[in-house]
């Protein structure tokens, strides 16, 4: 839980990876990935980085992630996402414990945006960027009704 700490309070960690134990029973920290502050390149470039390490992994991961993005005439943001990783090759019993075990995290660490992913593709920057997109309008409308 400190290790999380740090990513969402004091943003020591742009990602940490979860996987499960040897005998399933707990996760484990397989890798937390330090923030570089004052990194040139973008938060698409830091994104597809982990990407390819994450779909390169035929287990099931958890990863918490402090995605940043440009919301257009909005500005910069960050959205703390948990990205579960099961894919479509995995052991039955590694998807079964997955499933079971993704909600288990998102209330644990109380992240709000769970993106879901079997194939790349549904892991992929673009997926992320129109999920966050559809929950921000749903808000601003939300907010409006009750302003």
């Amino acid at each position: 839980m400190a290790t999380f700490k740090d990513l969402k309070l004091h943003k020591r960690y742009k990602y940490i990876l979860y996987k499960f134990s040897e005998d399933k029973t707990y996760f484990s920290i397989d890798k937390a990935i330090e923030t570089i502050f004052n990194d040139k390149s973008s938060y698409i470039e830091n994104y597809e980085n982990f990407y390819s390490e994450i779909i390169s992994k035929n287990e099931p991961y958890f990863t918490v992630y402090d995605f940043e993005y440009e919301k257009l005439n909005e500005g910069h943001r960050n959205k703390i996402i948990l990205i579960s990783w099961v894919p479509k090759n995995a052991d039955a019993q590694d998807k079964f414990l997955s499933a079971a075990s993704k909600l288990v995290l998102k209330e644990r660490f109380q992240i709000a945006h769970l993106i879901e992913g079997t194939v790349a593709d549904e892991i992929g920057v673009e997926n992320i960027l129109d999920k966050l997109n559809k929950i921000w309008q749903f808000i601003k409308k939300m907010r409006s009704v009750y302003t």
